[in-house]
């Protein structure tokens, strides 16, 4: 059974991309938060470069999925070095031990939509122009040319540039979650959001996952993993509050606006669907009632 590396195991798309690989793969993850995974885990802080090449050398795998790594915007405008530490940081370490200890092992990194910056047309497909707005997509996009450099060194890689994917688990850095706490605390029925009208493509982590294991056996590329439709937050957030069953009133909040915010952004699907004939399974509808009744409890599940 050949071997597969999860780092960021103590994430939120980790434990569900667990799920679908350990059917057919002997599954481990390295975390930094202290989690008990239920698997085999490593505590590993992956910006350690002398942890990670003794670990890397002790330690083999067929396949690695790097989610490890911070992965809010929010957090990246407040602490750029932090963003930048972590997320090349992480990434060259591991690359350089798979030069020196394993260089057959296949990379998977989770890079981002937004490095795609603001769009030039939609929908958004792989060859459309890169242009980072902020410390996290930057730091994404860096990773990227880093990965693309080591192929001279017989690394195998795929990047994957996932678009907005939402589930059961998601931190309150995020827009769904973060409005499903407001819905249910309210007390006079109002609500202060940012900009409703704004468009964006949303895919369910379930599927996101699953699409992450059919690109285990890709050639090396960069490949995008949208729903490949854009759904307003408006009508996001009507769906939230029709499950709520409550009268609620949403306010703007200046301080939720972001500048130079694209009003419409999603992605192009065709490139990966015409190699691996991935669909999506779950409609938004599906995902947000999903999410909406599991948000009080601990843990995700399908």
């Amino acid at each position: 059974m050949k071997k597969v590396l999860i780092t960021g195991a103590e994430g939120f798309v980790a434990s569900f991309l667990y799920k679908v690989l350990k059917e057919k793969y002997d599954v481990e993850g390295t975390y930094f938060v202290e989690k008990d995974l239920g698997y085999k885990s490593y505590k590993l802080d992956l910006t350690d470069k002398k942890n990670v090449f003794e670990f890397f050398e002790k330690n083999s795998y067929d396949f690695i999925f790097h989610l490890a790594g911070q992965s809010s915007t929010k957090v990246s405008l407040k602490d750029p070095y932090l963003t930048y530490n972590v997320n090349i940081n992480s990434t060259l370490n591991i690359l350089e031990s798979l030069r020196l200890y394993q260089s057959k092992t296949k990379f998977i990194f989770i890079s981002t939509s937004d490095v795609y910056g603001l769009p030039k047309y939609l929908p958004i497909d792989e060859k459309h122009p890169t242009n980072p707005q902020n410390p996290y997509s930057n730091s994404k996009k860096i990773c990227e040319e880093i990965i693309e450099s080591y192929e001279r060194f017989g690394i195998n890689y795929i990047i994957i540039r996932a678009f907005n994917h939402i589930g059961v688990g998601q931190n309150e850095n995020f827009f769904i979650p973060s409005l499903i706490r407001k819905i249910k605390e309210t007390q006079d029925g109002k609500v202060k959001v940012g900009n409703l009208n704004l468009k964006r493509d949303f895919t369910d982590v379930r599927d996101m996952v699953y699409a992450y294991s059919l690109s285990m056996e890709l050639k090396n590329g960069i490949y995008n993993i949208c729903s490949g439709k854009s759904y307003s937050l408006k009508y996001i957030a009507d769906y939230l509050v029709k499950l709520s069953g409550k009268n609620i009133t949403f306010e703007t909040d200046e301080s939720l606006l972001r500048k130079n915010e694209p009003e419409e952004f999603f992605g192009d699907l065709e490139l990966f669907r015409s190699i691996t004939g991935y669909k999506n399974r779950y409609s938004i509808e599906e995902s947000l009632k999903w999410i909406f009744e599991n948000y009080d409890k601990t843990g995700s599940s399908f």
